[in-house]
C-alpha cells in the first residue's frame, strides 16, 4: 500500500503546489505594491514545513485558497481617488499585517467546537458567500476582462495594453485557446478521472510553451499572457477597495 500511494502523492502534491504558486503569483504581482516580501515567503516556507509534518500525523495539508486569498488581498487594497473624468484609481497601497490572517485562523480553529451552530446556517448562505468570493475575485484577471470584449465592438475596447498590442481577432482567438483549456480541466473535474486533474492541469505548460508560440508571435502573446500584464480592479470614483469588496461575516 506504501509503494502504491506513491501516485496519488505525487498527484496531490502537484495539486498543491500549483495551487499555492499560482496564487502568489496573483498576489504578489508588482501593480500591488507589496513590500513586505520577506515575510510572505516566510509564510511559504512554514507552509511547506506544515505539510510534511501533516502528511507523517495524517492531518490535512495546508494551501493557498486563491479565492480567499485574493478576496482578503483586495480588501486590504487602498485605490486612489480621483474624480477627473476619464482617470482611472490607480493602486495606492495594500495594508499589510497578519491581524485578519490570524483571526481567520482562530475561527477556522474554532470551527470544531461550533458544529452545532454551524449546522444551523443554510447551505443556501454558504453558498452565496462562495459565490460572492468567487465573482469578486474575477476582477482584474485578463481572461474575465477579454470574455466582455467578445461581445463588445473593437471601436468601443478600453485602452488596456493587449487591446492596443494585439489586433481583435488574434485577441479573440487567445481567449477561445483559453475557453477551451478550461473547459478541459472543468470535463476532468466532473468524471470520474478528477484524480488525474494535477496532471491534466500540467499539460498546459507544454501549450504554453511549444502550441501558442506557433499561434501567436512573442509580441502577441507578451501581451495577452506575460508576468507583466496590467492589473485592473473595478472601482467607482472616490471609492477605496473596502468599499468595493465587503465580505459577508
Amino acid at each position: 500500500m506504501m509503494a502504491a500511494s506513491v501516485l496519488p502523492a505525487v498527484l496531490v502534491f502537484i495539486l498543491i503546489f500549483m495551487e499555492s504558486q499560482i496564487t502568489a503569483l496573483i498576489v504578489s504581482k508588482k501593480e500591488r505594491k507589496l513590500v513586505k516580501g520577506t515575510g510572505f515567503h516566510l509564510d511559504l516556507l512554514v507552509i511547506v514545513l506544515l505539510g510534511g509534518v501533516s502528511a507523517l500525523f495524517g492531518l490535512p495539508w495546508l494551501s493557498a485558497a486563491t479565492v480567499r486569498s485574493v478576496t482578503h488581498t483586495n480588501a486590504l487594497t487602498i485605490m486612489s481617488k480621483t474624480s477627473d473624468p476619464g482617470v482611472k484609481p490607480q493602486i495606492q497601497k495594500v495594508l499589510e499585517q497578519r491581524m485578519t490572517g490570524f483571526l481567520v485562523a482562530v475561527l477556522v480553529g474554532l470551527s470544531i467546537v461550533m458544529g452545532g451552530v454551524l449546522r444551523q446556517i443554510p447551505l443556501a448562505v454558504l453558498f452565496g458567500i462562495f459565490l460572492y468570493m468567487g465573482v469578486m475575485s474575477l476582477n482584474g484577471i485578463q481572461l474575465t476582462e477579454r470574455l466582455v470584449l467578445l461581445l463588445m465592438p473593437s471601436k468601443h475596447h478600453p485602452n488596456y495594453s493587449y487591446t492596443r498590442q494585439v489586433r481583435s481577432l488574434r485577441m479573440h482567438l487567445f481567449t477561445l485557446v483559453q475557453l477551451i483549456c478550461l473547459s478541459l480541466l472543468w470535463l476532468v473535474m466532473a468524471t470520474a478521472a478528477a484524480l488525474a486533474f494535477p496532471f491534466v492541469l500540467l499539460l498546459t505548460i507544454p501549450v504554453r510553451i511549444f502550441l501558442l508560440p506557433r499561434l501567436f508571435n512573442h509580441q502577441e502573446l507578451q501581451s495577452l499572457d506575460s508576468d507583466d500584464a496590467e492589473l485592473h480592479l473595478q472601482e467607482g470614483e472616490g471609492q477605496d477597495e473596502h468599499s468595493e469588496m465587503q465580505l459577508a461575516v
